[in-house]
């Protein structure tokens, strides 16, 4: 019965030759691959270069000596604890207290809210020279002549960050449904539900580009609004970024992708780089680092300037890697600049890169957990982990 039904499919097979494609006599195969769509690119070495200043995440031009840093703690805190500056103060939540602290005198009120025992506070923000705070129950106050006002609870239970656009507040519930809260009359509007897919959750940017904002939900799964009224759009950027590459499925982003000169720059935490134009279906370059992406920065000049687990690497506006520093901490978190000169957090301390001479220009020791965030303002670095608020100061 197996040899009966062997013929019939070889007798198919040589029957259907117009579906599955002939092949010519002097048939040679060949493999083409265009260089946007190499793995590997050459890496060139090239010691003193200006990489111009620091665009993405955000950018940063602080009058400070990098000669001499200090590390000073301004505060204790804890894991769930959320922090913001606001008109040169630091506002920081902990458990049920609010505390707010002038950045120059080092004065500090404090405030205290009534919560349920599961509620935290998930985000802090400005609006109308007032401070704002949004619990994850969706429970809104306002900080207002030096009293706490509770004024709104919406009893949406949220872990994202919302996006704060002009006087609308787009918050997103654990589920995914999108709702729009006007901070002139606290009213809540529901726009839309997206589909989640499996992703860690993250603190994201939001990026722009010329007609579009961009923002993650979770590491896996990427929100494009319309830039000028941010109603949401059933988008497939990511997919169709995913069908195109050369190096397989874009699923777990550093970050949301960010825009420059008409494309998009997508980081995936496995260490794949892909600069993509989401208009035309066309990848400029990309590039597999073969080494997990840990934390990122982006030049005004183009230049991407990447933390992997034992390097970091500087690659130009084409993709080419053209400087690398190979790092000893065990335990990398993020690197940040002052002026033009780069520094790398581990969990040990702070590190003054110099890529003249492949070296570690100075240390500046303390301990750091891996859960770490960096905030600035116009003169001031923060550094923020699950246990102490530090100020880096000359």
């Amino acid at each position: 019965m197996k040899k009966i039904k062997f013929i019939i499919f070889l007798l198919a097979l040589s029957s259907c030759n117009n579906y599955l494609g002939t092949v010519d006599d002097d048939y040679v195969p060949k493999k083409e691959v265009t260089e946007i769509f190499s793995k590997l690119k050459e890496e060139t070495n090239i010691s003193e270069f200006e990489f111009g200043n620091i665009i993405f995440p955000k950018f940063i031009n602080l009058p400070l000596d990098t000669n001499e840093l200090e590390i000073n703690k301004i505060i204790n805190i804890d894991n769930d604890s959320v922090i913001n500056l606001i008109n040169n103060k630091i506002i920081v939540s902990k458990k049920n207290t609010i505390y707010v602290i002038d950045i120059n005198s080092k004065n500090k009120f404090e405030y205290n809210l009534n919560l349920s025992n599961d509620e935290k506070i998930n985000y802090i923000f400005d609006y109308n020279n007032k401070i704002y705070l949004l619990t994850n129950n969706s429970h809104m106050f306002v900080i207002e002549n030096q009293n706490v006002l509770e004024i709104a609870n919406f009893e949406i239970f949220t872990n994202i960050n919302p996006i704060l656009s002009d006087k609308k507040l787009i918050i997103f519930s654990v589920f995914g449904d999108i709702f729009e809260i006007n901070l002139d009359n606290y009213s809540i509007l529901y726009k839309d539900s997206i589909s989640v897919n499996n992703g860690i959750s993250k603190k994201s940017n939001i990026y722009e580009d010329k007609d579009y904002s961009y923002y993650l939900f979770n590491s896996g799964t990427l929100l494009t609004f319309d830039k000028s009224n941010y109603e949401y759009l059933n988008n497939y950027i990511l997919e169709d970024l995913s069908i195109m590459s050369s190096l397989g499925v874009f699923e777990q982003l550093v970050d949301a992708p960010f825009s420059y000169n008409n494309h998009l720059y997508f980081l995936d935490s496995s260490g794949k780089v892909s600069v993509y134009n989401p208009i035309s279906s066309e990848i400029y370059w990309e590039i597999d680092l073969n080494s997990s992406i840990l934390n990122y920065l982006f030049t005004n000049d183009g230049y991407l300037i990447v933390l992997t687990l034992d390097k970091i690497l500087i690659l130009s506006n084409n993709g080419n890697i053209i400087n690398t520093y190979t790092h000893d901490k065990e335990i990398p978190i993020l690197i940040f600049n002052i002026n033009k000169n780069i520094f790398l957090i581990s969990e040990k301390g702070i590190s003054s890169i110099n890529y003249n001479n492949k070296s570690e220009e100075s240390f500046y020791k303390n301990n750091f957990s891996n859960n770490l965030e960096i905030l600035f303002n116009e003169q001031n670095i923060f550094l923020k982990d699950d246990k102490i608020l530090f100020q880096l100061s000359e």
